[in-house]
């Protein structure tokens, strides 16, 4: 199992970078935005509930309570807030840029980490933040402006960020004696309530088409069943900080996924800011195993 967690989750990473190409594709064929992320969060909860139940996890067995699962569910809300805004952000501005500015949850959740824990970042996080922001005016685009971006679009992209980094700090700090699966789909429940009540009279008043059922299973397979599965079974393998380094392989899958399939331009400087911002999220981590080393 530890010579393949390294395989997996790099596998988990990019799956990430593939929902949103989806979402376009799904677009121009008409499918709705409300009903696509409705039965996508719905055949999420349902594949991942048939794994909780053959794997006979039951709740009541993990030393828990309601509070405790209806927190944990909270927090799920978070992953249907990221979704919404994100979706909406493909709607006016390229798959490259929106997931550029998704990548902002890296030093959302440091920020988001020190405000709740009441710790300084360290002088390496800050230069990582700074990193990440000189790389994302660079890969989105933003210097210098060769093609019109929404700034709407630019921020809704940066509201889904906000929400991605609530769900990193506070799926972290709930629930951690829960199953991992079990707590995977207990946060899916979360975000699919979420979805049902925000999208609520779209999804009353749109037809339900193949389309929109092929590409709403599709993009649950892809954005939470294989990379939330592969997480939560062979990220424990990995040795501390590998982790993350293997995560920032979403980035480059999304713009890659969108240049081949899409046919979205990107260009050199684009590429420039895509290594700074990998670069920003490895080099607090490189640099943390290498001080466990020293200190061995």
């Amino acid at each position: 199992m530890r010579k393949l967690a390294p395989f997996f989750v790099a596998l988990g990473a990019i799956s990430f970078g593939v929902p949103a190409t989806l979402m376009k594709i799904a677009r121009s064929e008409g499918v709705v935005n409300g009903p696509l992320l409705f039965w996508s969060f719905l055949s999420a909860v349902v594949i991942l509930g048939v794994i909780h139940i053959a794997r006979r996890r039951w709740l009541r067995y993990q030393h828990t309570n309601w509070k405790q699962l209806l927190a944990v569910m909270a927090a799920g809300t978070a992953s249907g807030f990221t979704n919404t805004f994100y979706i909406q952000s493909l709607k006016l501005i390229p798959v490259a840029a929106a997931a550029v500015m998704l990548m902002q949850a890296v030093w959302l959740s440091v920020l988001l980490g020190s405000l709740i824990h009441k710790r300084r970042p360290s002088r390496l996080q800050v230069i990582s933040i700074v990193l990440v922001l000189i790389g994302t005016v660079l890969a989105a685009g933003l210097f210098p402006i060769t093609q019109p971006l929404s700034l709407w679009g630019l921020f809704l992209a940066f509201l889904a960020a906000c929400a991605y980094a609530c769900t990193i700090q506070f799926t972290a700090m709930l629930g951690n004696n829960l199953d991992p699966l079990s707590k995977t789909w207990l946060l899916c429940v979360g975000a699919f309530l979420l979805i049902s009540v925000v999208w609520g009279p779209q999804i009353v008043s749109a037809p339900v088409t193949f389309d929109t059922l092929k590409w709403a299973f599709w993009i649950a397979i892809f954005s939470m069943v294989f990379p939330l599965v592969a997480y939560s079974i062979f990220m424990q393998y990995l040795d501390l900080g590998i982790g993350p380094i293997l995560s920032s392989l979403e980035l480059p899958a999304s713009i890659t996924i969108a240049f081949l399939v899409l046919g979205e331009r990107v260009d050199w400087l684009q590429i420039v800011g895509v290594l700074v911002i990998i670069g920003a999220v490895i080099l607090p981590n490189v640099w943390g195993m290498r001080r466990q080393n020293q200190l061995r």
